[in-house]
C-alpha cells in the first residue's frame, strides 16, 4: 500500500518577502521586520508592507547606520501613521493603541528599548527590580508616547519629501483595493500620477475630507 506524503504547508510570506525595494537594503530591512505579526497591520497586509518599505527607504539618510533598534522603531512609526490615518472618522487617532514592537514585531532587547526611550525620559532600571509590573507599565506608556510623537515626525517628513497629496493618496489606497488596480508588473508604490489623480479627484466624502485634514494638520 502506498502512502501519499502530505507536503509541508507553504510558509506565510512576511514583510521581507512581500515588500521589494533597494537590494542593498534587503538585509537591513529583513533585520528590522522579521517577526512582525499580521495583527500589527490593520488591512491589506501586502500593500501595507510595500508602503512601509517605500517610506522607510525614503526616510533613511545616505550612510545612515543608526542601528537595528532605530530601524525597528521607524517601521513601528510608519505602521502607526497608517493605523492613525485609518482611525480618522471612526475614532480619535490620538488614542489608537499603536503596535508594540516588543509584542507585535521584531523583538527588541530591553536594553535596546531603554536606550532609545532614555534619550527622552528618565528611566531607572533599578525600578524594574523593585516593582517589575509598575516599571513595565511605565515603559509601555513611554513607548506609546514615543511612537505617537515619532509617527507625527514621520508623517511630516513624508509630506515634506513627497507632498501632502501624494502621501494622502498612498495612505487612502491602503486597505481600499478598489481605489487602485493591482499591476503585477510593477511595485505597488510609488503610485502613478493617474492613480493619485483618481484618488484625490471628485467631491470628497466626509471621511475623506477628515482624512485629508489629518494629513495636513
Amino acid at each position: 500500500m502506498l502512502f501519499s506524503h502530505v507536503p509541508d504547508p507553504e510558509p506565510v510570506p512576511g514583510p521581507a518577502d512581500t515588500a521589494a525595494g533597494d537590494p542593498a537594503l534587503d538585509a537591513r530591512w529583513r533585520a528590522a521586520t522579521t517577526g512582525w505579526r499580521s495583527r500589527s497591520v490593520d488591512r491589506d497586509e501586502q500593500r501595507t508592507w510595500a508602503w512601509v518599505r517605500h517610506g522607510w527607504e525614503a526616510l533613511l539618510e545616505p550612510g545612515d547606520g543608526s542601528g537595528r533598534a532605530a530601524d525597528v522603531l521607524l517601521v513601528a512609526a510608519l505602521l502607526a501613521v497608517q493605523q492613525r490615518f485609518l482611525a480618522v472618522g471612526t475614532e480619535d487617532p490620538d488614542t489608537v493603541e499603536l503596535p508594540d514592537p516588543r509584542e507585535d514585531g521584531a523583538p527588541l532587547e530591553d536594553a535596546e528599548l531603554l536606550a532609545v526611550l532614555g534619550e527622552h525620559w528618565e528611566l531607572d532600571p533599578a525600578e524594574a527590580e523593585q516593582d517589575p509590573e509598575g516599571f513595565a507599565r511605565l515603559v509601555g506608556g513611554f513607548l506609546q508616547d514615543h511612537l505617537a510623537e515619532r509617527s507625527d515626525e514621520v508623517l511630516g517628513a513624508l509630506v515634506e519629501r513627497w507632498g501632502a497629496t501624494t502621501v494622502f493618496a498612498q495612505l487612502w489606497s491602503l486597505g481600499r483595493p478598489g481605489e487602485v488596480e493591482a499591476d503585477p508588473d510593477r511595485p505597488a508604490f510609488p503610485l502613478s500620477t493617474d492613480e493619485i489623480a483618481w484618488i484625490v479627484s471628485g467631491v470628497p466624502a466626509p471621511e475623506k475630507h477628515l482624512a485629508w485634514e489629518w494629513v495636513n494638520r
